[in-house]
């Protein structure tokens, strides 16, 4: 049984990997210094010592154990950083196909959608936008889905946790990252980052469809959106 939410995502389960080598150094550190602190109490204590000796560290006995100490630390970061060069540098590149190309913007309190109109065109004017409260943005599965993220407002963060994707957004300033979501399903969006009074009510949808359900939604929004003809 996983404690992670189901990952649905091509870099999803690298995320996790991370996570858990991050967590198997930190515990061990954790209780190295658990037991430096616990045996001496123990080992020291008023009953088999008459009298405590002042150390001030300077001696190389001494010193020597916190240069091991530094010396761990910083084979321990550099394994961290090595290991997530790779997963890291594929979340920050931009996939050079973008399947589909949305705009995703942040607002007290939800999050707006950007589709591209039937000019397959992002920023143009036909572009369709959906405002709606609990609203989903529809994304087809097993394609490279790339998003600009912008906030109207304040800052908020973008967190499809299934995806194990987290991003800030930034008034001022536009973000481009992307995602592939390779199950089918209905995955919560949240704002993690606390955004006003409704911020926890900051809460939409991702829907991903098989291809054939996407096109169907897709051309459902153009039609809803086409302008009406002037009757004679």
């Amino acid at each position: 049984m996983s404690i992670f939410p189901e990952n649905v995502s091509t870099y999803g389960q690298a995320i996790d990997n991370l996570f858990w080598l991050i967590l198997a150094f930190v515990a061990f550190a954790f209780f190295v210094s658990l037991f430096i602190l616990i045996y001496p109490l123990i080992k020291y204590s008023s009953k088999k010592v008459n009298r405590a000796e002042y150390i001030t560290g300077e001696k190389k006995k001494h010193f020597k154990w916190i240069t091991i100490a530094l010396v761990g630390l910083l084979l321990s970061d550099f394994v961290i950083l090595y290991v997530e060069h790779d997963t890291w540098g594929e979340i920050e590149s931009v996939p050079s196909k973008a399947d589909v190309r949305i705009a995703i913007i942040a607002r007290q309190w939800n999050w707006i959608f950007v589709y591209p109109g039937p000019d397959g065109v992002l920023g143009t004017t036909d572009d369709v936008t959906i405002d709606e409260m609990n609203s989903s943005l529809h994304v087809p599965i097993n394609a490279n889905i790339v998003f600009e993220l912008r906030s109207q407002d304040v800052i908020h963060s973008f967190f499809l946790a299934n995806t194990r994707l987290k991003q800030d957004a930034l008034p001022g300033r536009t973000v481009i990252r992307w995602f592939n979501i390779t199950k089918p399903g209905k995955y919560d969006i949240s704002c993690t980052q606390i955004c006003g009074i409704l911020h926890s009510k900051m809460r939409n949808f991702v829907l991903a469809e098989t291809p054939e359900q996407y096109k169907h939604f897709t051309d459902s929004l153009y039609n809803a959106n086409k302008p009406a003809t002037a009757s004679n």
